[in-house]
């Protein structure tokens, strides 16, 4: 009896206030409409990277909140997943990078500045595109069922191929890159990839 009558006590407070408007304490008060939510019991959580995108295991890589990111991306519910979205967006834009370097060597602005400009691009476009092979194959490793082993190899292919083109530039002093945010961006979700990689290994 008395727990229902609280029950409508409560209601009824919850209905005068979304339906007020006023000054409280000096802030506007703005009218509803509000909505009540009932939280139950519910069964665990199968997400298993942890809450809000802050996940424990991206605390073991080397760039955390890139990590973050990609744990709010659908489907990324284990550390396998998180992995793969890792690799599969590395991928992406190591290709999104040999695009655009293939766009830049067409135009007349490289070309002006000769062969050495040329030369580096063009070992810029290569590594980009054994990089994404790299990538596509340790996915495919994964989804094979191979080692580890197998995987921790191609990924340090990518890793290499991933440096490869800042190198290329470290050459030539005078010259500038044209994809230098690309370049750092690659080369982080990769380091992320080996170290997720080796993490899921150890545990």
């Amino acid at each position: 009896m008395f727990r229902h009558l609280a029950a409508l006590i409560l209601a009824a407070v919850v209905l005068a206030a979304s339906t007020s408007s006023g000054v409280v304490d000096g802030r506007p008060v703005h009218t509803g409409p509000y909505h009540v939510v009932i939280r139950t019991a519910a069964k665990p959580s199968r997400r298993l990277i942890g809450l809000g995108g802050n996940a424990a295991i991206c605390q073991e890589v080397h760039y955390k909140a890139l990590c973050g990111t990609l744990t709010t991306l659908p489907g990324v519910m284990t550390p396998q997943q998180l992995l793969d979205a890792a690799l599969r967006v590395a991928e992406s834009k190591a290709m999104m990078a040999e695009k655009r370097l293939a766009d830049v060597m067409k135009s007349r602005a490289v070309k002006a500045e000769g062969t050495s400009m040329s030369s580096t691009l063009d070992t810029c476009k290569g590594a980009y595109s054994s990089l994404a092979d790299a990538l596509q194959k340790a996915r495919d490793t994964i989804k094979s069922g191979g080692s580890h082993d197998d995987l921790m190899t191609e990924l340090s292919s990518a890793s290499t191929f991933s440096t490869d083109c800042g190198e290329a530039f470290d050459e030539f002093p005078d010259l500038t890159s044209p994809i230098p945010g690309a370049q750092r961006h690659v080369n982080r979700l990769v380091s992320n990839c080996l170290d997720l990689a080796a993490t899921i290994k150890e545990n």
